[in-house]
């Protein structure tokens, strides 16, 4: 295991990415001057036969968590476990490494990371806190997005189906763990106007009736301020398995990380990446805008786990190694 985790901001080594870095534009730092980084928790378990360390900027709801197992002898295969739910692991010349998501709804208090080698087994616990997630109780007007007779018109309601389908089957890919280094921050500038799993509510109008109707919604992601224009960034290396307009989206990218998961940034006004590009992280893939189900320019960005939505922010800063 590695002695000392060195959290320091600066230029991340992209040489051993495949693609050749020089066509493509890549962020100036892995985050924006304005970014106030946390200390890094860290659990850790040191045994006779295995080390491990689990990285996280908080234990709690809606994080992602980092870890990495190096064993006191080579194997090929290991198996771990958060709440006994299978984590898949990718083995490195130093040992495995992976990465497992916290839900937003995981109930707090401790719960158990298993290791098991062989015959021998080990529990880590995992004291998980509560996240005060916010609250809006204001409702918001969406223009055309919320008139029921719009979003029921059967053209609308074919886009919608279609542009499901494409999500769809996006997210169904699945490649190997692509990551081969630390994540970069998906802006220049670190401006948060809608936090991750906020709890937000809309206005639904229906001009038959005459009556306004209100809708609550969890924000899946986190909105980060920005003009048009304005540069997006992939977080982590992928490759891009969608690119294109939808309906509620607007101009979305999709990026597969591998081992189940994903990053996805939406509303922007340009795009820079096409579906089957191999991207690698901080590399420009679009520019901030206000398309789709939008009232002003901004970028939203996700980041999924196994099906599972972490706050995107939650992996800025993990000391990942390849």
């Amino acid at each position: 295991m590695r002695k000392g985790i060195s959290i320091v901001l600066g230029l991340l080594c992209l040489l051993s990415c495949a693609k050749d870095i020089t066509k493509v534009t890549i962020a100036k730092t892995p985050v924006p001057k304005n970014f106030t980084a946390t200390d890094i928790k860290v659990i850790s378990y040191n045994g006779n036969d295995v080390s491990c360390m689990l990285f996280a900027h908080r234990f709690s709801q809606g994080n992602l968590v980092y870890f990495e197992i190096v064993p006191a002898f080579d194997v090929e295969k290991i198996t771990v476990m958060f709440n006994e739910k299978g984590i898949p692991t990718t083995k490195r010349s130093w040992g495995f490494r992976g990465f497992f998501a916290i839900a937003p709804d995981q109930k707090p208090g401790t719960h158990n990371f298993t290791v098991t080698i062989g015959t021998k087994k080990i529990d880590i616990p995992v004291v998980v806190a509560r996240t005060p997630f916010s609250v809006s109780t204001i409702p918001m007007d969406l223009g055309k997005f919320s008139k029921k007779e719009y979003l029921e018109s059967p053209e609308v309601l074919e886009f919608i189906r279609q542009c499901t389908e494409k999500k769809q089957k996006a997210f169904a890919t699945h490649y190997n763990d692509l990551i081969r280094g630390r994540a970069f921050h998906p802006r220049d500038v670190h401006e948060v106007n809608s936090p991750f799993w906020a709890k937000r509510v809309y206005k639904l109008h229906d001009s038959i009736s005459g009556k306004t109707q209100t809708v609550e919604r969890i924000h899946r992601g986190i909105d980060l301020n920005g003009n048009t224009g304005d540069p997006v960034y992939a977080m982590l290396d992928g490759i891009v398995v969608l690119a294109e307009m939808l309906f509620y989206e607007g101009n979305m990218v999709i990026i597969n990380h591998g081992n189940g998961m994903f990053s996805y940034y939406m509303h922007m006004d340009k795009l820079y990446v096409a579906s089957g590009d191999t991207v690698v992280a901080g590399q420009l893939i679009g520019a901030v805008g206000s398309t789709g189900m939008s009232t002003g320019p901004h970028l939203h960005v996700s980041l999924v786990v196994d099906g599972v939505q972490v706050n995107p922010m939650s992996v800025v800063m993990l000391p990942i190694r390849d």
